[in-house]
């Protein structure tokens, strides 16, 4: 009988070592471990929770795009610098694209940006063709560099705003006269978003991309669209929607004011691989701006108020014990680390919202957005079944809220 032929064994370790060498030559990356995230905040606590479930160190994490869509005045520009504010202040330089020719050197500064050529570049151009070039091009000279040993400076990038890129067929077309539809600009603005997406990735550049909105008027319920195709919602980690409506300030309004001391921004994720996508909402004062504080109100609950120490209402003297306990109502806040109550308009200042209560308010806020573990999810079904499993003849459920709160 002939002797069978042992088989050798190709182990995984071996590809890795084929892998390892292949990433040498060409611009992949190979993840071996997990890495310390990075982010930059937005300027607002809410808001950082809301796009990466970190409330005290998150915001927007490095090598991500950040679609902020909305209509025309809801602060998508507004938040970009404030981001860009925040980025210098961690030692990155800003790149930012205006295809709008809305702001100059002299008023970025006025949201306390520094302008010095090594942290800050303003590129104006609105044609998606010459954009995605720039673009492309620098990428690849950093990407070549990385490869090189180089090590790459911190880097945001910023584009505002997609909605005003132009093509050059549409100018040509105007050029002989012709108006039409132009149907390249889409093509051309998903090339962009396919050819700098993964580079941003290998290069761990963060970037934000706003755009405008449009109501698709095709059903009985209108659905808001962003504008020049579907490429930024296929590229962005997170895309949040913005809408607007007056905010009312008297203190900050005097005669000449059209209504209004500001605007209260509604901010809906509808897409987010890094948190629940939510809808949150926080003011921009045309006075004060961002108050970083704006919003966290709603955490601020009877039942978190041992945790917290705020929430509508007022200690007072348990008369059979002789402590103090606290009693939920009214229309103002009480603080306990102050001993008193304030009104709506004083509750946002940092004599409130300390350090401590940011603290002890963030586990709280980071849960609500987090997504839940596989373990997690698996003793919520075991749960879930322990109670439809229950002899009693309403499967354990006495109302429907019940089922609901199995799941949160």
């Amino acid at each position: 009988m002939a002797k069978q032929k042992e088989t050798k064994k190709f182990e995984f370790s071996k590809i890795g070592s084929i892998m390892d060498d292949i990433s040498k030559k060409i611009p992949i990356v190979i993840e071996k471990d997990i890495k310390e995230k990075t982010f930059i905040s937005t300027g607002c606590y809410l808001l950082d929770a809301a796009l990466s479930t970190r409330m005290l160190d998150g915001g927007i994490q490095d090598g991500r795009i950040f679609g902020l869509i909305g209509e025309s005045g809801s602060g998508k520009s507004f938040i970009a610098y404030s981001t860009a504010h925040a980025a210098q202040k961690k030692g990155y330089s800003v790149i930012y694209i205006d295809t709008e020719f809305s702001i100059d050197l002299e008023g970025v500064t006025k949201f306390g940006i520094d302008i010095s050529p090594e942290k800050f570049r303003l590129i104006r151009s609105n044609k998606v063709e010459d954009i995605n070039i720039f673009l492309t091009k620098l990428l690849d000279e950093l990407k070549e560099a990385k490869m090189g040993g180089y090590e790459i400076p911190k880097l945001l990038l910023v584009i505002d705003s997609i909605g005003m890129m132009s093509s050059n067929k549409e100018k040509e077309d105007l050029l002989s006269g012709n108006i039409k539809q132009d149907m390249t600009r889409a093509k051309g603005l998903n090339a962009l978003f396919r050819s700098i997406s993964s580079d941003l990735g290998y290069l761990n550049i963060p970037s934000i991309v706003c755009n405008h909105s449009y109501l698709e008027i095709g059903s009985m319920y209108p659905k808001e669209i962003s504008k020049g195709g579907m490429g930024l919602v296929y590229a962005a980690s997170v895309l949040g929607f913005m809408s607007k409506s007056k905010l009312k300030e008297a203190d900050d309004m005097d005669d000449m004011d059209l209504g209004a001391s500001g605007i209260t921004v509604s901010f809906k994720t509808q897409k987010n691989r890094l948190a629940k996508p939510k809808k949150i909402k926080f003011d921009i004062s045309f006075v004060n701006g961002l108050n970083p504080y704006s919003g966290l109100d709603a955490f601020c609950r009877p039942e978190y108020f041992d945790q917290i120490g705020i929430a509508k209402g007022k200690e007072e003297v348990d008369k059979e014990t002789g402590e103090l306990i606290f009693k939920p109502g009214g229309n103002r806040w009480y603080v306990r680390h102050l001993g008193k109550t304030v009104s709506a308009k004083k509750l946002f200042k940092p004599d409130v919202f300390t350090q401590e209560v940011l603290e002890k308010m963030a586990p709280i806020v980071n849960d609500y957005f987090r997504f839940k573990s596989i373990d997690e999810i698996e003793e919520s079904e075991r749960k879930f079944n322990e109670i439809i499993n229950d002899d009693d003849e309403t499967n354990g459920f006495t109302d429907a809220s019940d089922a609901n709160d199995i799941f949160e």
